[in-house]
């Protein structure tokens, strides 16, 4: 049986001790900082070549440079990071505010290829370095594998959601002035430099905190956590589906609603705040209740569950894939049968995840003992 003093003592990080840490959210918010900034000057430089009156050529050593630095990001990531973390990406960060800031105060530099690649190459090597310098900083964690795996999903969420930075530097070029532009990537750099900085050990090889926020376990309906969090959904399906069969009587009953339509309206809104309300409940409540059920640093504590589900994607899926594994194991420590197929699990979880939720509460409805419950 796993205790909380057992899990302390051992330097091998879980999933839910990376999750709980200051340093692990600081890593994703630069890398998706950085990601935002490179993403979108990289779409800029054609507008930037075309007002230095650039030729293809020319302007494609930029694109060298950025590539280049792969291989110094490389260097930096499995030379330097395993030693001085911290300073293995603010280095390259504080060589790109000093290039990007060269870049604004010296315009008659845009038209030189050479400055053109010093300043790729900088840019490039600080968007590679973050995966790779964070794979280096996960391993020396000594996680298990599904752990490794998770956490590398959550961070690698950032390079998703860095494909926003052309979108936000499209809104800002107006009117050929790319400064603006450069305010944007300056800032997103010195941000990120601020987050990393305070981040202390950023190579988890120290023992992991202690956590442990236990809640009374309750068993409860499986049923019955489907239905609720499923009854949203089901009636917004049901009202597409109206507007697309019914669009002509729709948009004449819309200048006059009828009682009807009124009411079942306001039961869609009842609904669908229900669901809200008890899908947050839900996901505090079973991470707090297995806690009590038996301590684990398996575990994320409840509050930090429900802000990854709220913030973070895919945050939702690979917390229902943690449980699931969790209750899995403990069934087997115990001599029981299989409690779920992982594999349901992990479909459902990313496709439905109302359905792996029951799931869930299905299996930790069985893992709770009598005396479990009279805690």
């Amino acid at each position: 049986m796993e205790t909380a003093e057992n899990a302390c003592d051992r330097a091998q990080w879980t999933l839910a001790d990376f999750l709980c840490t200051y340093r692990f959210w600081a890593l994703f918010l630069a890398w998706l900082l950085v990601g935002l900034a490179a993403q979108g000057f990289f779409i800029m430089i054609p507008a930037i070549a075309s007002i230095a009156g650039l030729s293809a050529t020319e302007t494609s050593m930029y694109y060298s440079g950025s590539a280049m630095g792969w291989f110094g990001a490389a260097f930096i990531a499995f030379v330097v990071a395993g030693r001085a973390g911290r300073a293995a990406l603010i280095w390259p960060l504080a060589i790109c505010v000093l290039a990007v800031g060269t870049f604004m105060t010296a315009q008659s530099l845009w038209g030189s290829p050479v400055f053109l690649f010093l300043l790729g190459f900088p840019i490039g090597t600080a968007q590679a370095v973050f995966p790779l310098a964070t794979a280096v900083f996960l391993v020396g964690a000594k996680p298990e594998k599904i752990d490794f795996a998770g956490a590398m999903v959550l961070l690698s969420a950032a390079l998703l959601l860095s494909f926003l930075g052309p979108m936000i530097t499209s809104q800002l070029y107006e009117d050929q002035n790319v400064i603006p532009v450069a305010i944007f990537v300056l800032t997103a750099f010195i941000i990120a430099i601020l987050l990393i900085a305070p981040a202390g050990n950023i190579a988890f090889d120290n023992a992991p905190r202690l956590r442990h926020k236990p809640l009374a376990p309750r068993r409860r309906s499986p049923l019955t956590v489907a239905l609720v969090l499923l009854s949203a959904p089901i009636l917004w399906l049901v009202v597409g589906v109206s507007i697309e069969v019914f669009r002509a009587d729709l948009l004449e009953q819309a200048e006059r609603p009828s009682a009807v339509l009124v009411v079942f309206l306001l039961i869609v809104l009842i609904a669908t705040v229900t669901a809200v309300i008890y899908f947050l409940y839900w996901i505090y409540r079973i991470h707090g209740e297995l806690a009590g059920a038996q301590a684990s640093q398996r575990l994320v504590t409840p509050l930090p569950a429900l802000l990854i589900t709220l913030l973070v994607p895919l945050g939702l899926p690979i917390l229902l894939m943690t449980l699931g594994e969790l209750l899995k194991d403990r069934a087997a420590q115990k001599g029981r049968e299989r409690p779920l197929s992982i594999g349901w699990l992990a479909l459902w979880s990313f496709c439905l995840p109302p359905v792996a939720m029951a799931m869930i509460q299905n299996a930790a409805n069985q893992s709770y003992t009598q005396e479990t419950l009279l805690k």
